[in-house]
């Protein structure tokens, strides 16, 4: 298992798209901050006046941002089903348990960096602005957002890796993965104006979970919970079935 991490550690390390993903990301990040300085803040239309302020508004509206990080995450894995790098790893005496435990351990915590990447590039941008007056409540709010972000964006991110499961071809993988994410998204926007049933996206708990005080959000548990345990039992079965000879 330990050798299976670190070559997918390496892979992603080395991986280009990866990097042009990140720095892409950042960029926008950067130069989009400003906008954050006198816009409300989601649901309850609090006025920033905080670093931490401009993280969660980041945060808030970082949901679109996962239809580029998980088609980005569709076509890096899709390529190791394409390529049949997968099968390389069977051959060498690799069980079908840790190779997928260890792609499900090293995609999700690349991604999750990935996208803590956008509210973080606006800090930097916006710290001379705000600095840090409260550093307990600052980190308070930002330790709150970087746990929930990444339970839920788990969430999302683990449909990339089902597609890539069913699709194993890496246009295929990708194309749907962003089909999906954008219609997630689209519904999750026109649900939220129309009052449709939205709290069983993982993307509308995490606006939920930045706009509360409250530490403890059990619905926003949950929510991320029942949907990464059923995406990874999904995409395990899946994954058994694969022919990688």
């Amino acid at each position: 298992m330990d050798k299976l991490l670190k070559l997918e550690k390496y892979q992603l390390l080395h991986n280009s798209i990866y990097w042009c993903g990140m720095i892409g990301i950042f960029i926008l990040g950067f130069f989009t901050a400003d906008t954050y300085v006198t816009e409300v803040m989601g649901p309850t239309e609090e006025i920033v006046s905080s670093l931490a302020d401009i993280f969660n508004g980041m945060v808030y509206d970082s949901t679109f941002l996962l239809i580029i990080m998980s088609a980005i995450l569709a076509l890096i894995l899709g390529q190791e089903f394409s390529k049949r790098t997968i099968n390389l790893e069977v051959s060498a005496g690799h069980s079908r348990k840790q190779i997928f435990t260890s792609k499900i351990i090293s995609y999700l915590i690349a991604f999750n960096l990935m996208a803590l990447v956008y509210p973080v590039s606006g800090c930097i941008r916006e710290f001379g602005r705000f600095g840090v007056a409260d550093v307990g409540m600052f980190f308070y709010n930002i330790i709150k957002a970087i746990i929930y972000s990444c339970l839920l964006n788990s969430a999302i991110f683990l449909i990339a890796i089902l597609i890539c499961c069913y699709l194993q071809d890496v246009v295929k993988a990708t194309s749907v993965t962003a089909i999906i994410i954008f219609g997630l998204s689209l519904y999750l926007g026109y649900g939220m104006m129309l009052r449709l049933p939205v709290g069983f996206l993982p993307t509308y708990q995490i606006r939920i979970v930045v706009s509360m005080k409250p530490f403890f959000q059990p619905i926003a548990i949950l929510v991320g919970c029942i949907w990464s345990g059923i995406l990874v039992l999904l995409s395990w079965i899946k994954f058994c079935k694969c022919d990688f000879k």
